[in-house]
């Protein structure tokens, strides 16, 4: 897909990673089938619907829009599709950003993987085979390698080049007796343009994606299905691409200032973003820490000692996606905010001092009884 000439040079990386989370996504839509069940992801910011999905019938799913890093602004989906014993899915990771630049200071943030180069998609999946705790099985077929790297070099245009690459293999762990089968599927996307006050700016963004089913009953089929059914709102993804622009011509006004008359609601908006803020700063330095933790050990030992220790242990180690969606997320229909507490209860109510009511009981109402004026907030679907 080409981005808009008049798109400024330092968004069209955002766009390409806004619009191209999974490759095959962005060349087209394969029909849903009769058995399959569509979903939304929703932007608490912009307060749309973001992406759609499509996934099986009768599966569990869950969702959250990511903002970006101080290497890479566009935001992506997070999300997990479950069969009901929970031994087959697919999970769409966090994205993980970083950059460099002449500019000493660039790509320095603590939200920011500390990579000064590009990293190819094959060496990534090997980091993420240790990160993830499984055992590497093969490297697998990548016939869509070639399109990929097409479809994204098509986005280069004079002061910006773009490039892909994707790497795709299989690795295994067990729940409990059972042998799961799981498919990686990484994708490396660059971008490098110039930049006033930075000079030549480089910076990558990882995408990881998981398959998984249990040794034998793995269906390429219903994967792809579910791949080529994601589809980006285009009213959405117009709207983040009105405000990035206009925070740009704002550049010397407030940092991350979000600007009111490009919203409908520009306080609620503010209290959207700072909470999805605080959100993907709490991911990024889990993703940061734990990727840390593999670089040290070096590539080869670290899949080896995994693979060592794949017989001790009897449950998948929970990743970087069931971070970002395992606790309740609870919304605000007042301001906007979204918090998370334990899921142990179905309803949180709040009151203007921001205290806090939990509750399994709908009936227990906390309104009336002289502690203030007390709003349900609204559960955001999880698992």
């Amino acid at each position: 897909m080409k981005m808009p000439d008049m798109l400024p040079a330092a968004l069209v990386g955002a766009a390409i990673v806004a619009t191209m989370c999974f490759p095959a996504a962005t060349v087209f839509s394969a029909p849903a089938s009769r058995d399959a069940q569509p979903v939304d992801l929703h932007d608490p910011i912009l307060n749309m619907t973001a992406y759609t999905l499509s996934i099986p019938s009768g599966w569990n799913f869950s969702s959250a829009v990511i903002q970006g890093s101080s290497c890479v602004a566009g935001p992506f989906p997070v999300f997990r599709a479950v069969s009901p014993d929970g031994l087959s899915g697919v999970k769409q990771l966090p994205r993980m950003d970083w950059a460099w630049s002449e500019n000493a200071g660039v790509g320095k943030g603590g939200d920011c993987l500390p990579y000064q180069q590009e990293i190819s998609a094959e060496d990534f999946l090997k980091y993420m085979t240790a990160v993830l705790q499984v055992e590497f099985v093969r490297d697998d077929p990548n016939p869509d390698l070639a399109a990929f790297r097409r479809n994204v070099a098509a986005n280069s245009k004079p002061g910006f080049t773009a490039i892909g690459d994707l790497a795709v293999a299989t690795v295994r762990y067990h729940v409990n007796k059972i042998e799961i089968e799981d498919h990686l599927r990484v994708t490396v996307n660059c971008a490098a343009y110039s930049r006033a006050g930075s000079g030549r700016v480089e910076n990558c963004s990882a995408y990881v994606k998981r398959e998984f089913a249990p040794k034998g009953k793995y269906s390429p089929q219903t994967f792809a299905s579910i791949d080529h059914s994601l589809t980006v709102n285009p009213q959405w993804n117009q709207a983040w691409t009105a405000v990035m622009i206009q925070k740009i011509k704002n550049a010397d006004e407030v940092t991350g200032r979000m600007v009111g008359k490009a919203l409908a609601d520009a306080g609620r908006a503010r209290n959207a973003q700072a909470s999805a803020f605080q959100q993907a700063q709490d991911l990024r330095q889990k993703e940061r820490e734990d990727f840390e933790a593999r670089l040290k050990e070096g590539t080869q030992r670290s899949m080896q000692n995994t693979a060592n220790s794949m017989n001790a242990r009897s449950r998948v180690a929970d990743d970087w996606c069931d971070y970002s969606l395992d606790q309740q997320k609870r919304l605000d229909p007042n301001t906007g905010l979204i918090t998370k507490d334990s899921s142990a209860y179905n309803y949180t109510w709040i009151n203007e001092q921001g205290d806090r009511v939990q509750t399994n009981n709908l009936n227990a109402n906390p309104n009336g009884n002289g502690t203030g004026n007390w709003t349900l907030q609204e559960n955001i679907p999880k698992l």
